[in-house]
C-alpha cells in the first residue's frame, strides 16, 4: 500500500507548484463546504485576539485555511524538489547554525507549528553542517509513517520519535542540530509546565529546555514568515549558546513569548485547528 500510494504522489509532486496550487483551491473549496473544525478555529482565534472585530477574525480564518491547504501540496512537493529550488522558496539566517557548528555547539532549534514547518525542517538539513536530527510524533497509520519519513528525511536528516526516546542516543558520538516543534500537547501532563499563551493557559514539554539543559547545548528558536505563496523566510534566533547556564523553565518561557510574537505578526500562519488548549490545568 505504501509503494502504491508513493507512485500516486510522487508523479503529483513533479508537477509545477503552480498546477499544484490548483489542488490546494480545490482543498480550500472542501474545506469550506464541510466547515473543517470551523467552529474551534473560530473559539481559538477569538480567545487569541479578544480585540479583533469578527470581520478581522474571518479574513484571519480564511487565510488560515489557504495556508492550510497549501501545507498539503508544498509537503507532497518536497518528494522531488531539489535544494536548489528548496532554497530559493524558504531562505533564512542559516549562518547562526553554521557559527555554532564552527564552535562545536549543539543546538536544539524550537520551532511551532508555523507554515511551512516542513520546508523548514528540510531547508535545515540542507544547511546546517551538523547532523540534523528531526523529533516527530508518530501516526497510527504505518503507511503514513513511512510515507512522513520519506519526506522528512529528503535533505539527510534522522528522525527521532518522542515514543522512543532511545532515539537520542544515536546523536551520542556526532555534532547535531536537533529540531523540535515544542507547541505540541506533551504526552505525559504530569511532567508539563502550564504558561499563558494566547490568553489561555496551556501546557507546555519540558523536555526540550531539559534535554539542551543537559547537553549544555545552544538553544535556538526559529521564525517561519510566509512571504508571499510558495515563499517562506526562517529567522533563526539564538536564546544562549550554552543551555546550561540557564534555568529549563526560562527557557521554556522565552520559547512560548516567541511564539506568542510569530503568532501575532502573522495570525493566519499557525495550525489553528491545532487542539492546542483542549486541556485544563489540573486544580491542585
Amino acid at each position: 500500500m505504501y509503494y502504491l500510494l508513493l507512485s500516486i504522489l510522487y508523479p503529483l509532486s513533479l508537477l509545477p507548484l503552480r498546477l499544484l496550487y490548483l489542488l490546494a483551491d480545490a482543498g480550500y473549496g472542501l474545506v469550506v463546504l464541510t466547515g473543517y473544525r470551523k467552529q474551534e478555529v473560530w473559539e481559538n482565534l477569538k480567545h487569541a485576539f479578544p480585540d479583533k472585530s469578527d470581520r478581522e477574525l474571518l479574513i484571519i480564518m480564511r487565510q488560515f485555511y489557504k495556508s492550510f491547504c497549501d501545507q498539503w501540496v508544498e509537503t507532497i512537493k518536497l518528494l522531488s524538489i531539489s535544494k536548489k529550488a528548496l532554497d530559493k522558496r524558504i531562505t533564512g539566517n542559516w549562518h547562526i547554525l553554521q557559527e555554532l557548528s564552527v564552535a562545536n555547539k549543539n543546538s536544539y532549534v524550537l520551532l511551532g507549528h508555523t507554515f511551512n514547518w516542513e520546508w523548514a525542517s528540510v531547508a535545515c538539513q540542507y544547511n546546517t553542517p551538523q547532523q540534523f536530527a528531526g523529533v516527530y510524533m508518530p501516526v497510527n497509520s504505518t503507511i503514513m509513517n513511512r510515507l512522513m519519513a520519506k519526506i522528512r528525511t529528503r535533505g539527510g536528516g534522522w528522525l527521532i520519535s518522542m515514543k522512543a526516546r532511545k532515539g537520542f542516543r544515536k546523536l551520542e558520538n556526532v555534532h547535531y542540530t536537533v529540531g523540535l516543534i515544542a507547541d505540541q500537547n506533551p504526552s505525559n501532563m504530569n511532567g508539563a509546565i502550564w504558561l499563558p499563551f494566547m490568553n489561555r493557559e496551556a501546557p507546555f514539554f519540558r523536555g526540550p529546555a531539559l534535554l539542551a539543559q543537559r547537553a549544555n547545548a545552544a538553544v535556538v528558536f526559529a521564525g517561519i514568515k510566509k512571504v508571499k505563496r510558495g515563499r517562506y523566510t526562517v529567522k533563526l534566533e539564538l536564546l544562549t549558546p550554552d543551555a546550561g547556564n540557564m534555568d529549563a523553565n526560562d527557557i521554556t518561557l522565552a520559547y512560548v513569548s516567541f511564539m506568542e510574537k510569530q503568532l501575532n505578526e502573522q495570525p493566519a500562519n499557525w495550525l489553528w485547528t491545532h487542539k492546542r488548549w483542549k486541556y485544563k490545568k489540573p486544580v491542585l
